[in-house]
């Protein structure tokens, strides 16, 4: 089996088991109103970089190649670790296709981490290039942002120290590409973030999103 089969298959395996933990509730975290804890500290640091597929892409078609970045934002704020993320094509870097605020948080397990997912106000558009600013998206605060019920990923440190984790199956609705509703696995390590991001119609067919295996974005630079 090679790495991306490797991959895949635990991406599958993490949707499988956490599809089954608290399906249909939005799980509740518990926030540390002093200091991120390690483990906030330590995914928030995995998931901030700058990130490509390149590799990948060039290996197999099927996959489209994307540029990534995630970056730290309001990072005075003790309700958690904040992180703006865009992805684009590399010929359209100034017109992303996916602009979000995570918000990082202590789950509610003490070996849990829960990545909260915000869409921002308006025209994202207007955003655009934040991640490269010194105080990306300074002139917005969270009570600005749209929470996305139900799409949040809880992440649970592997045997191999890597992080994975999924959102809870069928609970992330959205109307995406004709879609009802979206699933995302993720498995993050310090030097890569794999993400298998699909969307089912109503009947439960998938209508987007690989078929095959997540996308694998190598970090480049911190």
């Amino acid at each position: 089996m090679n790495d991306s089969s490797t991959r895949a298959a635990a991406l599958i395996l993490t949707a499988t088991i956490f599809g089954c933990i608290g399906c249909g509730t939005e799980s509740s975290a518990t926030i540390d109103p002093t200091l991120p804890s390690m483990n906030c500290r330590e995914v928030a640091s995995a998931m901030a970089g700058n990130f490509t597929n390149a590799a990948q892409a060039k290996a197999d078609p099927q996959f489209q190649s994307i540029v990534m970045h995630m970056r730290p934002i309001w990072v005075d704020r003790i309700d958690g670790l904040w992180l703006y993320v865009e992805q684009s094509q590399p010929a359209t870097p100034d017109k992303p296709f996916r602009q979000r605020v995570y918000q990082v948080v202590d789950g509610s397990t003490a070996s849990a981490v829960e990545c909260l997912l915000f869409e921002l106000p308006g025209d994202p558009l207007q955003f655009a290039g934040s991640w490269s600013k010194d105080r990306p998206l300074n002139e917005l605060t969270p009570d600005l942002l749209s929470p996305r019920a139900g799409c949040s990923v809880t992440l649970f440190r592997d045997p191999l120290g890597s992080w994975l984790g999924a959102t809870a199956a069928g609970d992330c609705a959205t109307t995406y590409r004709e879609s009802s509703y979206a699933t995302s696995a993720v498995q993050l390590t310090q030097q890569e973030t794999c993400s298998w991001d699909r969307g089912y119609d109503s009947n439960g067919k998938q209508v987007w999103g690989s078929t095959t295996g997540p996308y694998i974005f190598v970090k480049t630079r911190e």
